[in-house]
């Protein structure tokens, strides 16, 4: 798929969004981006609007993102329909991010696939997920066969087939395959290896490594004080969903007010995930803001 061209207001937008210097609580830079990308929109860039909806749920803004989205994918611009339904689906329209979906991986979109796989992973249609799973490795996607392992592992428990997908994928080029290796030889019992493994995906520059050596640290070799540095380096390396797994640390581990002041902090950047857990954990809280 061809990319949108970037003009010169997308691409100063871009260098905001991706401006990893600056501490997750200063959030001006990122509204700097968001103005800047709301101008590149406005002129016609065609780049601008992918960027501008990745800045709006950044910031967990899913309503803007669907309102900018959903009329650009119904006038022709299918290159967005991926990220249309991975918003649809982050506001629990499941039949609408379907249709959106299925725009998306109509154009062979191999990133799209893979996120309609987790989809319907998570609708609890894990045969149909495997099959598109199985499309993604095929168009391409990096993150498809560690996905698709885990599903095997952790939805189908049949960890015989997450050992198979994971050792005939594993690649330095699709560096979670190191990872999800990692988790399928710690439930074996390989603990060494698994080991070896995850730390390696850190190595390599795995999306969630170091969430995923944490759990590992905290499940399997029971070294708490490890297992918290790990999950700290993650939110330090702004991994995604990092606040939602410290925070959850913390909450286990009796840090009440500090795991709500990461969970808050981590649902204004857009974990969902951190939002659900802090309005159960912390509802005074959350009635509060």
């Amino acid at each position: 798929m061809n990319q949108p061209v970037t003009g010169p207001l997308s691409r100063r937008g871009t260098e905001l969004l991706d401006d990893t210097t600056t501490d997750t609580i200063d959030r001006r830079p990122h509204q700097r981006a968001i103005d800047i990308l709301e101008q590149a929109v406005a002129a016609g860039e065609p780049a601008a609007a992918a960027l501008l909806a990745r800045g709006y749920r950044e910031r967990g803004q899913l309503i803007e993102a669907h309102e900018l989205l959903a009329p650009l994918v119904a006038g022709g611009r299918t290159d967005l329909a991926g990220v249309l339904a991975d918003v649809l689906a982050d506001l629990d329209l499941a039949d609408d991010a379907e249709q959106a979906y299925q725009v998306a991986i109509a154009s062979n979109d191999g990133e799209a696939m893979n996120s309609f796989a987790l989809f319907l992973a998570g609708q609890g249609r894990q045969a149909e997920a495997v099959v598109m799973f199985e499309r993604a490795i095929a168009a391409g996607d990096v993150l498809a066969p560690a996905d698709l392992a885990r599903t095997y592992l952790r939805d189908l428990h049949d960890i015989a087939a997450a050992q198979a997908v994971a050792e005939r994928y594993l690649s330095a080029d699709a560096p979670t395959t190191y990872c999800a290796l990692g988790e399928v030889y710690a439930e074996l019992g390989r603990l060494d290896e698994a080991e070896h493994l995850l730390r390696t995906g850190i190595d390599l520059g795995a999306a969630q490594a170091h969430i995923d050596y944490a759990r590992f640290l905290q499940h399997h070799r029971c070294d708490v004080d490890a297992a918290e540095r790990e999950y700290r380096l993650a939110g330090d390396l702004h991994e995604p969903s990092w606040g939602y797994h410290l925070g959850a640390f913390l909450l286990e581990h009796g840090q009440d007010d500090e795991a709500a002041q990461v969970l808050e902090l981590a649902a204004y950047w857009g974990d969902l995930d951190a939002r659900g857990l802090l309005e159960t954990e912390f509802e005074v809280v959350t009635d509060q803001a």
